[in-house]
């Protein structure tokens, strides 16, 4: 096998605006006798934190906006209503965010939150700095269970939180409030009795701010949404996928329970109470449509008058200021949403825009969205445009929206290196995004536009692509589809017409331009050698390329029983003569494979099994893990999901963790010295962060990173 070039190890270790004269002959030989593994951490860049890179819109970066494209789904928002100015939300997959300016912008607080995500949040009456939220995997109907589930309290503002009671939240886009507070059992400091309704322990009772907590009763149904009777706080309202029921409380244990809602069919998705009469109350049924009651559950009447037939009605709120204002989202469709009542739900309007000032990145709405009335103003709420998730405001009853989301970030590269294209000009780039198609800025990612790509199969997800290295060849080559499948797509005009290539359908994670031959074009299990416009199988799917040579690629393939196997061709994929030493584990725990630039057989791979290098001298793999830096994370996991080389400093490595069912992992490590030794460098992110994906650009060496909080950006160590 190829063996590792030691002079060129050396030099690209230099820093590169060095010229070359006597020192540099000097610090040369310096570099030889010492060795590239010997290279001093002091020489790391001082800065380890990550910059934020939202999708701002161009109108929002005209308009001085920081920008922020959501895209993660969010499942809850919450005022604090001692200081409307403090706001949470929550979302299945990136935990919790806080706004300090009343929801215009947000920011990441999730320091000890393991849970992948949460469904409701709530925040204490009496103090803004403590809050529930009810974390949860977010997986729907029992497919997704975790030991880090549970409800989250921090009472510092969201600089912590503690898992204060292990429970199960089955993750679903429709839920109401998890937590209410009785407002009679209080000191200055916080609210002492809390109520919390979970999906598998029934309705439980805190008596002690959720220090503690025991159940009441339920056990085994899931409380979709409670209510307490602000009239009379021994009374509390909650609906169960078992239907609607009052419940009256005395001395911690439930003396009555009545269930209301007889004459009303199907699920409760949401509910509502008017705060000044409680006897007003209103259910969101579902394409059953939208109910009101005005003796307190007992009988309801449909409200038609402006609500079109046949629509998903989910997500019903009332404003606790005045109880004639009301808000209603819609689920599964295109309808602008939340519609609008001023009259207490005799008449019903359709907003007249979600974009108020036009400066939103993403468009529509079609997921039903909680909304969140402000607790003083009853022209204000915050709702989200739940599918393209940016966080939306309105100040005018809801008859207009706008974009209220700058800093809350979540369009996620999500599969690997390939997941982010470098064009020639270091100014330019493309996102390939799960769910939502390529992002490309022209500007260094000041701002982004999201390219007109077809739907495939009724969805746009782009997990990989590639443009070409040549420049001024505006080539782009992605797969769009699904999750699972995929179909390639080239355009020829940077993403403003698109060739769909039938016949080519697969699940890609790695597409890439050959960088020497740049008609030639990898993708998977496909090979162009015209830039694109005929493609043909090749007989292993191609993995990874040696960027020093792009005639030699691998591919991670198996032998009996399954056990991975690395391959390696050396022309372009025609034949595989080159195999490695078997690895541990099975096919499928192999996530992504690097190799360094500079010599073909110093192959990083990241698994489920483990950190693993190929020692090109023993022919054998080397397994790193904690002994080198690579520490378990809380869940004791030691998962990998990704793995890059820099592609001009090859001793900087970096990969990414994940924990598979659990929740998030311990973030993105790095190596200087080819994956000898390694550093946790999650820094403001972490320490719970999650990293789907890792992209070097070849330009300066910054590291990008893909991940359900966004993309974000860090400096090289040298």
């Amino acid at each position: 096998m190829l063996k590792e070039n030691k002079i060129f190890c050396h030099l690209f270790s230099l820093p590169l605006n060095l010229k070359f004269n006597f020192l540099t002959s000097i610090m040369i030989l310096i570099l030889i006798g010492s060795g590239c593994s010997n290279r001093s951490k002091s020489n790391m860049s001082e800065s380890q934190t990550w910059t934020q890179v939202p999708l701002t819109s161009f109108a929002q970066k005209e308009a001085g906006l920081m920008g922020g494209e959501g895209m993660q789904m969010i499942f809850d928002i919450s005022y604090a209503p001692s200081n409307p100015q403090i706001v949470y939300l929550v979302t299945n997959t990136s935990q919790v965010w806080k706004s300090i300016d009343g929801g215009n912008s947000w920011q990441m607080t999730h320091k000890g939150f393991l849970s992948n995500g949460g469904i409701a949040v709530s925040v204490d009456p009496v103090n803004e700095n403590i809050a529930f939220v009810s974390g949860s995997y977010a997986e729907p109907y029992g497919r997704g269970y975790s030991p880090a589930d549970g409800i989250y309290r921090t009472v510092n503002g969201g600089e912590h939180w503690d898992l204060v009671k292990q429970t199960s939240f089955l993750g679903d886009k429709i839920e109401g409030k998890h937590f209410a507070f009785d407002q009679t059992n209080r000191d200055i400091l916080r609210t002492n009795v809390i109520y919390a309704g979970t999906h598998k322990n029934g309705l439980l009772i805190s008596k002690d701010g959720g220090d503690n907590w025991e159940m009441l009763g339920f056990k085994d149904d899931r409380i979709i949404d409670i209510r307490l009777d602000s009239t009379t706080p021994s009374v509390l309202y909650l609906s169960t996928d078992k239907g609607l029921f009052k419940i009256t409380i005395n001395d911690y244990v439930i003396s009555q329970t009545e269930q209301l809602g007889n004459s009303l069919n199907g699920r409760f998705k949401n509910f509502a109470l008017n705060n000044q009469n409680p006897l007003i109350m209103y259910a969101a049924m579902g394409k059953e449509g939208v109910y009101k009651s005005n003796n307190g559950g007992k009988d309801f009447i449909k409200l038609e008058n402006g609500l079109p037939g046949n629509l998903d009605y989910s997500h019903i709120a009332v404003s606790p200021v005045n109880p004639d204002y009301l808000f209603l989202s819609v689920h599964d469709t295109g309808t602008v949403n939340p519609f609008w009542s001023h009259d207490g739900g005799d008449s019903w309007h359709q907003p007249q825009t979600l974009d108020k000032n036009n400066d939103s990145l993403t468009k529509g709405k079609y997921f039903s969205a909680p909304i969140t009335p402000h607790p003083f103003e009853a022209d204000i709420a915050l709702t989200s445009a739940s599918g393209v998730d940016r966080i939306l405001k309105t100040v005018d009853g809801g008859i207009t929206w706008s974009y209220s989301g700058s800093g809350y970030s979540g369009g996620r590269k999500g599969v690997g290196i390939t997941s982010h294209a470098f064009y020639p000009d270091p100014k330019k780039m493309i996102f390939f995004l799960i769910d939502f198609g390529p992002a490309l800025t022209v500007d260094s990612g000041e701002s982004f536009r999201l390219l007109n790509n077809p739907r495939v199969d009724g969805t746009e997800t782009t997990p990989v692509g590639a443009v070409s290295p040549t420049p001024d060849e505006n080539i782009i080559v992605t797969a769009i589809g699904g999750w699972e499948r995929q179909t390639l797509a080239v355009s020829r005009d940077d993403g403003e017409n698109w060739k769909i290539i039938s016949g080519t359908e697969d699940n890609y994670r790695f597409i890439t331009f050959h960088p020497q031959k740049p008609n030639i074009i990898y993708a998977q299990g496909f090979i162009s050698r015209n830039s694109g416009n005929s493609w043909e199988p090749l007989a292993r799917k191609v993995s990874a390329i040696f960027r020093g040579n792009g005639d030699i690629v691998y591919s991670i393939d198996e032998i009996e029983g399954h056990k991975p196997v690395v391959r390696r061709s050396n022309d372009q994929g025609q034949t595989w003569t080159i195999s490695y030493p078997e690895l541990r584990g099975y096919l499928n725990t192999i996530y992504e494979i690097d190799v360094d630039p500079l010599n073909p057989d110093r192959i990083y791979v990241a698994t489920d099994y483990g950190f693993y290098i190929f020692d090109d001298k023993n022919e054998t793999w080397l397994k790193k893990s904690e002994e080198s830096g690579l520490s378990k994370d809380r869940f004791g996991s030691i998962f990998f999901k990704c793995v890059a080389v820099d592609p001009k400093h090859p001793e900087v490595v970096y990969t990414g963790r994940w924990a598979p069912g659990w929740g998030h992992s311990n973030g993105i490590f790095r190596s200087v010295d080819y994956g000898m030794t390694w550093e946790n460098i999650t820094s403001n992110l972490g320490p719970e962060f999650t990293v789907w994906s890792i992209s070097v650009s070849p330009h300066d060496g910054t590291v990008y990173i893909g991940s359900s909080h966004g993309t974000w950006k860090l400096p090289p160590p040298y």
